[in-house]
């Protein structure tokens, strides 16, 4: 009898351990949460409107502090039992110090440079967990604006596109930007209970919806998930008494939190200021006189406590998950023809088509040339930046075009004298940002040739596709690396 209590007794001692085992694994993951010193600054600075290049910068303002929104976010971790670090402006720089990190939580970091984007960015597709909380990098500290002058840092980081908005992170949102709107008596809920964020959310919580409410008015950031991406909302704008935008906002359209997968990682996207609706009861260096409280015009705060902490769980979790990076674009020409201009020049004209079929936004150089025998360029050549392609077949806002599509007709002159022969017309598309000429920074994703040949005399020529190695099939999945080599 006594030997059969004992078995029992172990037992019992390795079913309590395999019960413990999940909750223990969690306590262990590590959790950094980024204290910017520059979005810190950036907050309290303010700076004059005026205009830049044509374009309208809007006055610099106080914000409250960056610094509670970080420190709330690190109380409330650590309170819920994670083991959370603090990581500095200067961690980003690496990305051998944020591999450390099960996940990382970026509480209003809106000051980033374009290296620390790209290790945040590779930092989530090698398997990272990343919650970002409102308006993540959208403005390029590298252009902290000095006192008295305008402040430039936010203008799209130079990028020249919306469909770019946070630069080379923003296809780790799998979304392209919509638009900043203003809410008034707005609240923030979910629709379903599908994702397990919510799942999880609403079972502790005990209800089946979870309410956010604020009542006076605030700006919100909209964003729109790429058709067939793996951009999922799972927080709603479900209402609202006042936007600034009716033309654009719809009630239960947009997302206020997104659930992502990206490359091995995971990423949760806040569109609004979910630390406002926090207390935390916690004696720290408060900033304001806030002492960690939330903001008086907001309800909610045990919805949005219990929400982070299983959005956290979510990301940090080990998990086999992995959506890749598919980089493609196609490009072709035509309509095309050459011949000799009542001007006397020789003409040759297309219309050239770049689409983005890939999963990621694409920016670059449309480039077209005409070369010799000797591979010397004839003609000036037709050149054309194109800030930025979407990754799906979406509209624009404004204009309803298809942004995932770049159409032009051009022309290039040569000399009328131009000697009989073939020559070889190049068509790319040079990946990169237009203003970064470091040579590692741009590339050729595809590019296109075709032959023309003029016969002794004529003023025309013929336009004919180029060979291709003929044991290369289409069906070869190296066929396209090839052509465009």
């Amino acid at each position: 009898m006594k030997k059969l209590f004992i078995s029992l007794l172990v037992a019992c001692a390795f079913m309590l351990i395999a019960f413990l085992a999940p909750t223990q694994a969690k306590a262990a993951q590590k959790i950094g949460v980024v204290f910017s010193e520059s979005s810190e600054k950036y907050a309290n600075t303010t700076h004059p409107g005026g205009t830049f290049n044509g374009q309208s910068v809007s006055e610099k303002v106080d914000y409250s502090s960056t610094y509670n929104k970080e420190l709330k976010a690190f109380l409330l971790y650590q309170q819920q039992g994670f083991q959370v670090e603090k990581i500095y402006e200067k961690d980003l720089n690496n990305l051998e110090n944020l591999s450390e990190y099960d996940a990382i939580v970026f509480a209003y970091t809106v000051m980033m440079n374009h290296q620390q984007r790209e290790n945040v960015k590779m930092y989530v597709r090698n398997g990272g967990g990343a919650i970002f909380a409102f308006q993540t990098a959208r403005n390029e500290s590298t252009k902290f604006p000095k006192s008295g002058q305008m402040d430039l840092s936010p203008l799209i980081y130079d990028v020249d596109s919306w469909v770019m908005e946070w630069d080379n992170l923003t296809e780790v949102f799998n979304s392209r930007f919509i638009d900043d709107i203003v809410l008034g008596n707005s609240t923030i809920s979910n629709i379903n209970t599908v994702h397990p964020i919510i799942q999880n959310t609403t079972k502790e919580l005990g209800k089946s919806k979870l309410t956010l409410t604020k009542t006076d008015r605030d700006w919100v950031e909209i964003i729109k998930p790429w058709q067939g991406g793996s951009a999922t909302p799972i927080l709603y704008f479900s209402d609202y008494n006042f936007t600034d935008k009716a033309k654009t906002m719809k009630k239960n359209e947009f997302g206020a939190a997104h659930a992502i997968e990206y490359g091995k990682g995971r990423v949760v996207q806040i569109g609004f200021k979910i630390y406002d609706y926090i207390n935390i009861d916690a004696k720290a260096d408060w900033q304001d006189h806030e002492n960690g409280a939330a903001y008086s015009t907001t309800t909610g705060d045990k919805d949005a406590q219990v929400f982070l902490k299983h959005a956290l769980n979510w990301v940090a979790d080990n998990h086999n998950g992995y959506v890749p990076r598919r980089y493609n674009l196609s490009l072709y020409s035509d309509g095309v023809q050459a011949y000799v201009a009542p001007s006397g020049k020789f003409v040759f004209y297309s219309t050239v088509t770049v689409k983005n079929n890939g999963n990621v936004p694409a920016r670059g150089t449309l480039k077209v040339e005409i070369l010799d025998a000797n591979d010397k360029v004839v003609g000036k050549g037709h050149e054309r930046y194109i800030p930025g392609l979407a990754a799906d077949s979406t509209t624009d806002n404004t204009d309803k075009k298809d942004i995932s599509t770049h159409t032009e007709k051009y022309q290039i002159s040569m000399p009328g004298n131009l000697a009989a022969g073939t020559y070889t017309i190049r068509t790319s598309f040079i990946e990169g940002r237009d203003d970064r000429k470091n040579a590692n920074e741009k590339f050729a994703t595809t590019a296109e040739i075709k032959t023309l040949t003029r016969a002794k005399g004529s003023n025309k020529a013929t336009i004919a596709a180029a060979p291709f190695f003929p044991d290369v099939a289409s069906s070869n999945g190296a066929y396209h690396d090839i052509k465009n080599l």
